[in-house]
């Protein structure tokens, strides 16, 4: 079991590490602005669909049968799966032509908060229009968490902005409700130059800032080439913005006009941006004075992140097609025990995506609509690639004519369930990309610490799943009821010794490892923090889910999908509660703890749900006991391993990699040395699992 899991656990670490190259490269490229927003958001959706087809849910149903077919006749079985496929892409098809027009429709479901405007601070807020006339009217705006500000001029007029204030806050209970708590507040004043306006403390720069490079930084030298001139003189403006920038409020589509701030003429978007150094610690209130003709509306989200996203949606969402079919064809594989290409085919992806990002380096196009166009292109690649194997190997898959026969009743009567089980993790994490559209920030949070997150879940779970599905069945097909009890046993060890430590790591050091992935440019020490506190949370919760990919086969191998849908419907429910309990309080941490809390309810019933047919040894409770202790030592020595590292990760940006390249090298070293020694595992146990089967 070890080699097959082995097999595809190395795929995956390749796709997972050039799926970190690509987020380093979009975070270079599109920042946490408009686009950034938008395409995490678009991607997700096809994403969440790949997700779901391509790593369980629809295999869930095919295998079992599939694999049943192929034992008896193995070329009727290859019919059967040429029928599926067929039905697959008709229905898909459909879907897919439907949804696109409908797009928005279906974005309001999935980010809600994108179109959300308010100014009630409350957190249930209310949808608020600002009536513009000559008198001055002051707007007291909540900015709950929110990086900007944005004020929409939506009818035709002019907008002329008195006064500029921003307030500290100690917020109390009653500021759920939206009474404001104990606030100090600082007006913004009379600008020195007409890119910076000084307050009492800080700077405020205006947007688009224009400059000119000095002289001893534009003369190029005798040994550049004019491509290394325009890169230098490019970096010199990069960090120029980057530290003009440092501790001031950024206000777009905003000038100083004799005396006052104003609205820029033809401008009907205004910003204003929060800081992102200590001028933004505990800042929760804009305060501004307008006047002016026209309607404006308030919002904490870019009023053009929704229709971006839709646009980018629509592009991206025939990857959905591709990948349900890629998923079929990853099933036909794994079930011959061919693991390398629907292993590899994500690589694909990931590929695509960084040639993709060369051309918007190299050539200046779109990063948004470049990437998005990338994903479509990808899903068919991969798809491709998949359907070659299979012909290749003996099991052409064709396409033929969709008939609902009694054998297709049965695959998709199983595939409903099973799409609701298997997926479950998905739904909790759209749960909580809905959640979290209405605080601003909280999707890129979510976004990265997920990346980190999905590395040892689909290395581990994903990958225990797919080889324990097919080899599950075959021993029950085969009678063996006994040995496929004791197979999900071995999962559920080689699942723990490699998820616990990776799991500890999570929760004892995760700012660090945030800090080591994707603090640079626009990514700030504050964003490591944010995202680390959501990656300690899911980290809570990675085991869980690692037991979820294991004990799940034990139902589908039997054809049973009812009772993990049943479950998953459960999981689903206190995924919400949770979410719905949590995020007035803790915002987007309390949306990745009820991730967690679901994670081990399901655990929990699944367990019960398999006794008498998966028991454990007191030999195996014993072992994972000593799992348990090596992982927590392990956490000690990640502990002070980070106090001794804490200057490096304060340093450059080559100082946090290499700090963080250290500190998981002695997590690793620590935990293998530990596992040893308490005999959690052992070189004849790790020797064994990479013989057959």
């Amino acid at each position: 079991m070890l080699r097959s899991l082995m097999t595809v656990s190395g795929f995956t670490l390749v796709s997972r590490l050039l799926g970190f190259l690509r987020d380093i490269l979009i975070a270079r490229f599109l920042g946490t602005g408009l686009v950034a927003d938008a395409f995490f958001a678009a991607f997700r959706f096809p994403n969440l669909f790949r997700r779901i087809f391509g790593e369980g849910a629809f295999n869930a149903a095919f295998v079992p049968l599939f694999g049943k077919k192929v034992i008896d006749d193995r070329e009727d079985g290859i019919e059967f799966a040429s029928k599926a496929f067929s039905m697959l892409l008709l229905v898909l098809g459909v879907f897919t032509v439907v949804a696109i027009p409908a797009m928005p429709l279906l974005m309001n479901v999935v980010v809600p908060g994108f179109k959300a405007r308010d100014v009630d601070p409350s957190f249930f807020g209310k949808k608020t229009e600002i009536v513009l006339n000559e008198k001055p009217q002051e707007i007291e705006i909540a900015t709950k968490g929110a990086r900007a500000v944005y004020l929409e001029l939506v009818e035709k007029g002019d907008v002329k902005i008195h006064s500029i204030a921003f307030e500290t806050e100690k917020k109390t209970f009653m500021s759920l409700f939206g009474k404001k708590g104990q606030s100090k507040a600082t007006v913004l004043g009379e600008p020195v130059t007409p890119e910076v306006a000084h307050s009492s403390s800080y700077a405020t720069v205006l947007e688009p800032i224009d400059f000119k490079v000095p002289a001893e930084v534009e003369v190029r030298k005798a040994e550049e080439s004019e491509k290394d001139y325009q890169e230098r003189l490019q970096e010199y403006r990069d960090e120029f913005k980057a530290e003009i920038k440092k501790d001031n409020f950024v206000l777009q589509g905003i000038s100083w006009d004799g005396g006052t701030f104003a609205g820029e003429s033809g401008e009907d978007v205004f910003k204003f941006g929060r800081p992102s150094g200590k001028a933004g610690k505990g800042f929760g209130w804009f305060s501004v004075q307008v006047s002016g003709n026209g309607t404006l509306k308030i919002y904490r989200n870019d009023p053009g992140t929704f229709d971006k996203t839709v646009k980018l949606t629509r592009i991206m969402f025939i990857y959905l097609l591709c990948m349900a079919l890629a998923a079929h064809l990853s099933g036909v594989l794994n079930t011959f025990r061919i693991f390398g290409m629907p292993a590899a085919a994500p690589i694909i992806l990931n590929v695509v995506f960084l040639v993709s990002l060369g051309f918007v380096g190299w050539f200046g196009w779109l990063p948004g609509e470049t990437l998005a166009w990338g994903v479509a292109l990808a899903g068919f690649l991969q798809l491709a690639a998949l359907w070659w194997t299979c012909y290749r190997k003996g099991a052409p898959i064709k396409v033929v004519r969709p008939k609902m026969d009694p054998e297709m009743k049965k695959l998709f009567g199983l595939m409903g369930p099973g799409v609701a089980s298997a997926s479950v993790q998905q739904i909790n994490l759209l749960i909580g990309g809905v959640i979290a559209s209405f605080q601003p920030g909280a999707v890129s949070y979510l976004y990265y610490s997920d990346r980190v997150y999905q590395l040892p879940l689909g290395m581990i779970g994903i990958a225990l799943g797919v080889v324990l599905l097919p080899e599950v069945t075959r021993q029950l097909r085969g009678g063996m009821e006994r040995q496929a009890g004791k197979t999900i046993t071995r999962g559920i060890e080689l699942g723990m010794l490699l998820t616990l430590p990776a799991a500890m790591a999570m929760i004892v050091v995760p700012t660090e490892l945030i800090a080591g992935l994707f603090q640079r440019g626009e990514f700030v020490r504050a964003d490591a923090v944010q995202t680390g506190y959501a990656l300690a949370a899911f980290g809570v919760g990675l085991p869980g889910y690692v037991l979820i990919k294991v004990l799940q086969p034990g139902y589908f191998a039997k054809g049973d999908t009812k009772n993990p849908m049943r479950m998953a419907v459960i999981m689903v429910a206190v995924n919400i509660v949770v979410s719905l309990l949590l995020f007035p309080w803790i915002g987007h941490v309390g949306l990745a703890v009820a991730t967690s809390v679901a994670a081990w309810v399901n655990v929990f019933m699944l367990w019960r749900g398999l006794k008498g047919f998966v028991t454990l040894t007191e030999a195996t409770v014993f072992k994972l006991g000593r799992m348990v202790l090596a992982s927590l030592l392990m956490g000690v020595v990640l502990y002070f391993a980070a106090k001794g590292l804490g200057p490096w990760f304060e340093g450059t940006g080559l100082q946090r990699v290499v700090a963080m390249i250290l500190l998981v090298g002695s997590g690793i070293s620590a935990f293998g040395a530990l596992a040893l020694f308490l005999r959690a595992t052992n070189v004849k146990d790790l020797r064994a699992g990479f013989g057959k089967g």
